[in-house]
């Protein structure tokens, strides 16, 4: 049987495009810039939504809401790529390595601050969360948090991983299916979309499921997730969406217009409920997916806006992100507060907490998660190459197509 090929765009062109970059000139890079700058973005607006500089009178201007929608967009549209992409080159997507590359990725910095966060609660004579450190270790905090009323504690915040890890287990495994029957990945997703967005209509419309739940839950979040691989799916697909983006992108306008469309949204859809889910929570991950193709367009061209999304600082912040918002709980308060105390100035108390939030996450990056990733995807290539003759492929599955 032969093996699976995902549709996939060409994205070879002429040396002009580096003159005049396009969409298929920016997909056709190892790194994708423009996607670290999305990412800072994205932690920044929850650090300063946690930070208390949000307010402006009863309008939140930012959200960090916004930024965990973001984050969800962005790591179903990565992963999405990267795995058609090796199925593209490879004719199979290798479940094992992908498992075992978010698990490097993912779990030092995860135990760190769990380690750590316990051993400053024991210090300070604090009883341990226990049931949240259960609900931690096994990825599953967003239900626990939903389900018993989101109680806030050191590992709160983590709901959003678990979500993420949630949708890693699941979604590589219905992709290859989906792939091994030959669906269209195109409607697959829009009918998952649909469906999602009539459960959630069903849990706020007729269930009456509360807002801790809603917020929190897989199942109410994962169109956004799967907003993000449909993006990635439509830009494999044919010429026909990246000459829209082309077009788009030799403006800046409808760029400029999504991120104020995104802002709006978020300040006048969230107080209520049935308009946060079931409207703002639809339309504002559609406008991340428009806006995300338009960035990598401009993260190639020259200018001032170029310049600040490959800033270093900016590039530095989205690659720490992870750490940044993993780490934040434990210092953002009480480094703002101190600061306060000795400065009398809010915002340079808030500015002062940030700092020691991102040298933190870069201290972990570089010192933890880095050395760990690089030295556990070592001992794994070395053990394939060694058993690689002894592995076959599994039965249910087409040839080419391989569940490590």
């Amino acid at each position: 049987m032969p093996s699976i090929q995902p549709p996939s765009t060409p994205l070879a062109g002429p040396l002009s495009d580096l003159r005049r970059p396009t969409l298929a000139s920016a997909l056709r890079q190892p790194h994708l810039a423009g996607l670290d700058a999305l990412r800072a973005v994205a932690v920044l607006l929850v650090l300063i939504d946690h930070s208390g500089l949000t307010n402006f009178g009863t309008l939140r201007v930012l959200y960090g809401g916004l930024g965990v929608e973001i984050f969800f967009v962005l790591s179903g549209f990565l992963i999405t790529w990267l795995l058609l992409g090796e199925a593209d080159r490879h004719g199979r997507i290798d479940l094992g390595a992908f498992y075992w590359r978010r698990a490097t990725r993912l779990l030092p910095a995860m135990l760190v601050y769990l380690v750590v966060g316990a051993l400053l609660l024991l210090a300070l004579g604090k009883p341990l969360p226990w049931a949240a450190i259960t609900a931690y270790a096994l990825y599953a905090m967003n239900y626990y948090q939903g389900l018993t009323g989101a109680e806030p504690h050191y590992l709160s915040h983590a709901w959003s991983l678990a979500v993420e890890e949630q949708f890693y287990l699941l979604w590589p495994a219905l992709l290859i299916v989906l792939l091994r029957r030959g669906w269209s990945l195109r409607r697959s997703l829009a009918g998952l979309i649909l469906s999602l967005w009539a459960v959630k209509a069903v849990w706020v419309l007729v269930l009456g499921v509360g807002d801790d739940y809603l917020y929190r839950a897989l199942e109410t979040r994962a169109d956004q997730l799967f907003m993000g691989c449909l993006l990635a799916v439509v830009l494999r697909s044919g010429q026909r969406w990246h000459a829209v983006f082309d077009t788009l992108a030799r403006h800046r306008w409808p760029a400029a217009a999504l991120v104020l469309a995104l802002l709006a949204t978020t300040a006048l859809l969230q107080a209520d409920v049935t308009t946060k889910y079931l409207i703002g929570y639809a339309v504002e991950p559609l406008l991340i997916a428009g806006l995300l193709p338009l960035m990598l367009v401009e993260a190639r061209r020259t200018g001032w806006v170029a310049r600040a999304i490959n800033a270093p600082v900016v590039v530095l912040i989205g690659q720490v992100s992870y750490g940044i918002y993993l780490y934040h709980p434990f210092l953002i308060h009480p480094v703002r507060n101190a600061a306060l105390r000795l400065t009398g100035s809010m915002p340079l108390a808030v500015g002062l907490s940030l700092l020691v939030v991102l040298a933190v996450a870069w201290a972990s990056f570089r010192w933890i998660e880095t050395p760990l990733r690089h030295h556990l995807n070592g001992k794994l290539s070395r053990s394939a190459t060694r058993t690689r003759h002894d592995h076959s492929e599994t039965g249910d599955l087409p040839e080419g197509v391989r569940a490590a």
